[in-house]
């Protein structure tokens, strides 16, 4: 339920001060509800406050976690991760849960493959002529700690013929 002072706000005629440091928050990006809480809770707001201004500010669409999970999804990727790295990012840091970060896969459907692709051109240029197994490893370790499976760029290392 919004409380008295939330619904005030939203009529212009009163504001709270959680609700200005959220809308402040949020007129310069994009958080998660969890980034949104603690950051409340740093400030020491009551577990009220932050409720109500949450779900007030939800209501509105001002915040919407299955937008920002599609958001940071589509950020990270064009930064260079994988899925795996993006998800646990998610999960672990920005509090979205499995099944919100799976619908933003599905409906932006990213190419993973083309993405390692990508990420191997740039790091590594001479990707399909590598043979030497320690360099080999350290392209692995590479694709592997940023998120990509082995499926999704093994083939492209040490061999020319997948080169586009």
């Amino acid at each position: 339920m919004i409380s008295k002072h939330c619904k005030e706000a939203g009529n212009h005629r009163m504001s709270s001060p959680a609700l200005n440091y959220v809308v402040g928050l949020l007129a310069r990006r994009e958080y998660s509800e969890f980034e949104l809480r603690c950051k409340m809770q740093e400030k020491g707001f009551s577990e009220q406050e932050i409720d109500d201004t949450l779900a007030f500010c939800q209501q509105k669409n001002w915040q919407n976690d299955r937008r920002f999970a599609e958001n940071y999804l589509t950020f990270r990727a064009q930064r260079g991760y994988g899925f795996a790295r993006i998800k646990q990012e998610l999960q672990q840091l920005k509090g979205i849960s499995s099944a919100l970060i799976s619908e933003a896969e599905q409906t932006l459907a990213p190419d993973w493959q083309h993405h390692a692709l990508t990420v191997l051109r740039k790091k590594f240029p001479q990707y399909a002529e590598i043979t030497d197994l320690k360099l080999k490893q350290k392209v692995w370790r590479y694709m592997l700690s940023h998120g990509f499976k082995p499926e999704q760029f093994a083939h492209y290392v040490g061999h020319t013929e997948y080169e586009e």
